[in-house]
Protein backbone atom coordinates (compact mmCIF):
# COMPACT_ATOMS: atom_id res chain seq x y z
CA UNK A 1 0.00 0.00 0.00
CA UNK A 2 1.17 3.88 -0.84
CA UNK A 3 2.11 5.88 2.02
CA UNK A 4 0.54 8.84 2.40
CA UNK A 5 3.81 10.52 2.49
CA UNK A 6 4.89 8.90 -0.82
CA UNK A 7 0.88 10.09 -2.60
CA UNK A 8 2.55 14.01 -2.16
CA UNK A 9 5.15 13.83 -4.46
CA UNK A 10 2.93 11.92 -7.04
CA UNK A 11 0.32 14.28 -6.53
CA UNK A 12 3.12 17.25 -6.88
CA UNK A 13 4.09 15.40 -10.04
CA UNK A 14 0.80 15.54 -11.52
CA UNK A 15 0.02 19.01 -10.62
CA UNK A 16 2.93 19.48 -12.23
CA UNK A 17 2.36 17.96 -15.42
CA UNK A 18 -0.68 19.34 -16.05
CA UNK A 19 0.42 23.21 -15.14
CA UNK A 20 3.08 22.19 -17.88
CA UNK A 21 0.53 20.89 -20.73
CA UNK A 22 -1.70 23.57 -20.25
CA UNK A 23 1.07 26.34 -20.47
CA UNK A 24 2.27 24.80 -23.52
CA UNK A 25 -1.60 25.00 -25.04
CA UNK A 26 -1.96 28.30 -23.95
CA UNK A 27 1.83 29.47 -25.64
CA UNK A 28 0.64 27.45 -28.62
CA UNK A 29 -2.82 28.74 -29.17
CA UNK A 30 -1.18 32.40 -28.54
CA UNK A 31 1.52 31.95 -31.18
CA UNK A 32 -1.28 29.98 -33.74
CA UNK A 33 -3.78 33.41 -32.81
CA UNK A 34 -0.58 35.60 -33.92
CA UNK A 35 1.04 33.87 -36.96
CA UNK A 36 -0.58 31.28 -37.95
CA UNK A 37 0.06 27.86 -37.71
CA UNK A 38 3.64 27.79 -39.04
CA UNK A 39 5.17 28.17 -35.96
CA UNK A 40 7.93 27.03 -34.67
CA UNK A 41 7.78 24.28 -31.62
CA UNK A 42 11.16 25.84 -29.78
CA UNK A 43 9.36 29.09 -29.86
CA UNK A 44 6.63 27.51 -28.27
CA UNK A 45 8.39 26.06 -25.49
CA UNK A 46 10.29 29.23 -24.94
CA UNK A 47 7.04 30.87 -24.24
CA UNK A 48 5.65 28.47 -22.14
CA UNK A 49 8.74 28.66 -20.00
CA UNK A 50 9.23 24.59 -20.34
CA UNK A 51 12.05 22.78 -21.81
CA UNK A 52 11.80 20.42 -25.36
CA UNK A 53 12.25 17.77 -22.53
CA UNK A 54 9.09 18.95 -21.57
CA UNK A 55 7.06 19.90 -24.31
CA UNK A 56 7.85 16.14 -26.06
CA UNK A 57 7.15 14.27 -23.41
CA UNK A 58 3.79 16.29 -23.53
CA UNK A 59 3.53 15.82 -27.25
CA UNK A 60 6.06 13.90 -29.09
CA UNK A 61 5.09 15.44 -32.51
CA UNK A 62 4.53 19.45 -33.39
CA UNK A 63 1.71 18.07 -35.22
CA UNK A 64 0.17 16.43 -31.80
CA UNK A 65 0.65 19.93 -30.52
CA UNK A 66 -0.96 21.90 -32.95
CA UNK A 67 -3.57 19.76 -33.12
CA UNK A 68 -4.49 19.95 -29.53
CA UNK A 69 -3.44 23.56 -29.51
CA UNK A 70 -5.82 24.15 -32.37
CA UNK A 71 -9.01 22.09 -30.18
CA UNK A 72 -7.69 24.92 -27.47
CA UNK A 73 -8.60 27.73 -29.63
CA UNK A 74 -11.68 26.65 -31.54
CA UNK A 75 -13.41 25.37 -27.81
CA UNK A 76 -12.31 29.18 -26.00
CA UNK A 77 -13.46 30.16 -28.75
CA UNK A 78 -17.14 28.92 -28.79
CA UNK A 79 -17.17 28.57 -25.20
CA UNK A 80 -17.20 32.64 -24.87
CA UNK A 81 -19.58 33.05 -27.95
CA UNK A 82 -21.99 30.89 -25.96
CA UNK A 83 -21.89 32.71 -22.51
CA UNK A 84 -22.64 35.84 -24.49
CA UNK A 85 -25.83 34.63 -26.18
CA UNK A 86 -29.16 36.96 -24.59
CA UNK A 87 -31.48 34.28 -26.30
CA UNK A 88 -32.36 36.92 -29.08
CA UNK A 89 -31.49 35.69 -31.75
CA UNK A 90 -30.92 38.22 -34.12
CA UNK A 91 -28.77 39.99 -31.46
CA UNK A 92 -26.67 37.16 -30.80
CA UNK A 93 -26.37 36.52 -34.78
CA UNK A 94 -25.31 40.60 -35.14
CA UNK A 95 -22.92 40.11 -31.83
CA UNK A 96 -21.31 36.63 -32.92
CA UNK A 97 -19.78 38.17 -36.25
CA UNK A 98 -18.84 41.22 -34.58
CA UNK A 99 -16.95 39.79 -31.63
CA UNK A 100 -15.69 37.04 -33.92
CA UNK A 101 -13.92 40.13 -35.89
CA UNK A 102 -12.45 42.01 -33.29
CA UNK A 103 -11.35 38.54 -32.21
CA UNK A 104 -9.83 38.02 -35.54
CA UNK A 105 -8.39 41.69 -35.85
CA UNK A 106 -6.56 40.90 -32.49
CA UNK A 107 -5.37 37.44 -33.85
CA UNK A 108 -4.55 37.31 -37.56
CA UNK A 109 -3.58 33.82 -37.29
CA UNK A 110 -6.79 32.39 -36.11
CA UNK A 111 -8.45 33.50 -39.41
CA UNK A 112 -6.70 31.55 -41.17
CA UNK A 113 -6.94 28.26 -39.20
CA UNK A 114 -10.65 29.23 -39.64
CA UNK A 115 -9.74 29.61 -43.23
CA UNK A 116 -8.66 25.87 -43.33
CA UNK A 117 -11.56 24.59 -41.90
CA UNK A 118 -14.31 25.86 -44.72
CA UNK A 119 -15.07 23.09 -47.21
CA UNK A 120 -12.78 22.44 -49.74
CA UNK A 121 -9.20 23.80 -48.14
CA UNK A 122 -6.37 21.80 -46.71
CA UNK A 123 -6.17 21.58 -43.07
CA UNK A 124 -8.30 18.43 -41.41
CA UNK A 125 -7.20 19.19 -38.30
CA UNK A 126 -8.20 22.63 -38.39
CA UNK A 127 -11.30 21.52 -40.04
CA UNK A 128 -12.42 18.57 -37.44
CA UNK A 129 -11.96 21.10 -34.43
CA UNK A 130 -13.88 24.10 -36.16
CA UNK A 131 -16.95 21.75 -37.49
CA UNK A 132 -16.97 20.43 -33.84
CA UNK A 133 -17.05 23.32 -31.69
CA UNK A 134 -17.37 26.44 -33.84
CA UNK A 135 -19.69 24.67 -36.75
CA UNK A 136 -22.33 23.99 -34.63
CA UNK A 137 -22.69 27.23 -32.77
CA UNK A 138 -22.92 29.26 -35.67
CA UNK A 139 -25.71 26.31 -37.09
CA UNK A 140 -27.48 27.16 -33.75
CA UNK A 141 -27.59 30.92 -34.49
CA UNK A 142 -28.77 30.31 -37.84
CA UNK A 143 -31.72 27.86 -36.60
CA UNK A 144 -32.61 30.50 -34.22
CA UNK A 145 -32.26 33.76 -36.57
CA UNK A 146 -34.71 31.89 -39.25
CA UNK A 147 -36.96 30.77 -36.34
CA UNK A 148 -37.42 34.21 -35.93
CA UNK A 149 -38.12 35.36 -39.15
CA UNK A 150 -35.37 37.55 -38.76
CA UNK A 151 -33.10 36.08 -41.40
CA UNK A 152 -33.17 35.87 -44.80
CA UNK A 153 -34.42 31.85 -45.55
CA UNK A 154 -32.35 31.53 -48.18
CA UNK A 155 -28.84 31.77 -45.87
CA UNK A 156 -27.18 28.64 -44.35
CA UNK A 157 -24.88 28.29 -41.90
CA UNK A 158 -22.09 27.98 -44.50
CA UNK A 159 -23.21 31.62 -45.84
CA UNK A 160 -22.12 32.83 -42.36
CA UNK A 161 -19.05 31.26 -42.34
CA UNK A 162 -17.71 32.41 -45.90
CA UNK A 163 -19.43 36.46 -44.71
CA UNK A 164 -17.12 35.72 -41.44
CA UNK A 165 -14.24 34.88 -43.39
CA UNK A 166 -14.42 37.59 -46.25
CA UNK A 167 -15.06 40.19 -43.43
CA UNK A 168 -11.74 38.78 -41.74
CA UNK A 169 -10.11 39.96 -44.74
CA UNK A 170 -11.20 43.20 -44.36
CA UNK A 171 -10.81 44.13 -40.66
CA UNK A 172 -7.30 43.84 -39.93
CA UNK A 173 -6.35 46.51 -42.78
CA UNK A 174 -8.95 49.14 -41.95
CA UNK A 175 -9.76 50.96 -38.96
CA UNK A 176 -12.42 49.46 -36.50
CA UNK A 177 -15.41 52.22 -37.71
CA UNK A 178 -14.54 51.01 -41.20
CA UNK A 179 -15.31 47.71 -41.09
CA UNK A 180 -18.19 47.59 -38.46
CA UNK A 181 -19.91 49.51 -41.09
CA UNK A 182 -19.50 46.88 -44.01
CA UNK A 183 -20.53 44.31 -41.45
CA UNK A 184 -23.83 46.67 -40.23
CA UNK A 185 -24.11 46.92 -44.30
CA UNK A 186 -23.81 43.03 -44.54
CA UNK A 187 -26.46 42.61 -41.99
CA UNK A 188 -28.71 44.93 -43.32
CA UNK A 189 -28.74 42.40 -46.54
CA UNK A 190 -29.34 39.18 -44.09
CA UNK A 191 -32.19 40.37 -43.09
CA UNK A 192 -35.31 38.52 -44.11
CA UNK A 193 -36.87 41.45 -45.79
CA UNK A 194 -33.91 41.27 -47.89
CA UNK A 195 -34.63 38.46 -49.32
CA UNK A 196 -37.71 39.52 -51.36
CA UNK A 197 -36.00 42.85 -52.86
CA UNK A 198 -32.47 40.94 -53.17
CA UNK A 199 -33.05 37.57 -54.10
CA UNK A 200 -29.63 35.48 -53.53
CA UNK A 201 -28.11 33.91 -56.69
CA UNK A 202 -28.94 30.02 -57.50
CA UNK A 203 -26.53 27.66 -55.64
CA UNK A 204 -23.89 26.05 -58.01
CA UNK A 205 -24.99 22.84 -59.15
CA UNK A 206 -23.58 20.22 -56.53
CA UNK A 207 -22.63 23.07 -54.35
CA UNK A 208 -24.14 22.16 -50.27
Amino acid sequence: MTSPSAAIPAAATRSDAARNRGRLLDAAAGLIAERGSDVDVREIARRAEVGMGTLYRHFPTKEALLDAALEHVFTSWADAATAALTGRPWDDLARFLGDALTRQTASPGLLDAYCQALPGQAGNTARQHCRQQVGPLIAELVRAAHASGELRPDLTAEDVSLLLVALGRIAPVVPEPAWRRILHVSLDGLRSSAATSMPAPARPPGDA
